[in-house]
C-alpha cells in the first residue's frame, strides 16, 4: 500500500512538472529575453569596484594573469652568464617562444612562454623535458596576444 503511494505521488509530481515546463516554453517561445527581464542580480558594489580597477590596471599595464615555464633559476659569480647562455640556446631552439630574462635581487631566472592556461603551460612543459627537465609552471602577469592582422591592401 505504501508503495503504492509512492508511486502515485512520483506521477502526480512528474505530470505537474512537465505541465509547467511546457508552459513556460509556450510563455518565453515568443520573446526568449523575457526570463532575462525579471531576473534581479544583487551584489555588493564593492565587487563590482573591484573588477572594474582590475580591468583598468590590466589595460594600463597591458598584461593579465595567466603562466610561464621557469626554466633557470640561480644566484652567485656565474648565475647571470649561465642564465644569457640557457635563454640563448633556448630561443636557438625555439625562436616563436618569448623569454624573458628577469633579476630578483640575487637570482637570476628565465621564463619562457605567454600561456593563458595552465594546460596550454603544461603541454608546453611536456616538449621541454628532456632539455629542461627541471622547468616548472609559474602564475605569472602575461603579454596580451599580439592581434594577427589578415587584411590585404590590392
Amino acid at each position: 500500500m505504501i508503495i503504492l503511494l509512492f508511486v502515485l505521488a512520483f506521477f502526480t509530481g512528474f505530470c505537474a512538472t512537465r505541465e509547467s515546463a511546457s508552459r513556460v516554453d509556450q510563455r518565453t517561445s515568443g520573446d526568449s529575453l523575457m526570463i532575462w527581464d525579471k531576473l534581479n542580480i544583487q551584489s555588493d558594489p564593492k565587487i563590482i569596484d573591484l573588477l572594474k580597477q582590475g580591468a583598468i590596471q590590466g589595460k594600463k599595464n597591458e598584461t593579465f594573469g595567466g603562466f610561464r615555464l621557469q626554466i633557470y633559476f640561480g644566484s652567485g659569480e656565474k648565475a647571470h652568464t649561465e642564465a644569457i647562455k640557457i635563454k640563448t640556446d633556448f630561443l636557438s631552439s625555439y625562436p616563436d617562444v618569448k623569454t624573458y630574462l628577469l633579476f630578483k635581487s640575487p637570482d637570476f631566472i628565465v621564463r619562457v612562454g605567454n600561456f593563458r592556461t595552465k594546460s596550454e603551460a603544461l603541454k608546453m612543459r611536456k616538449t621541454l623535458l628532456s632539455q629542461y627537465p627541471n622547468a616548472f609552471i609559474v602564475a605569472d602577469e602575461i603579454a596580451f596576444p599580439e592581434l594577427v592582422n589578415n587584411t590585404t591592401i590590392n
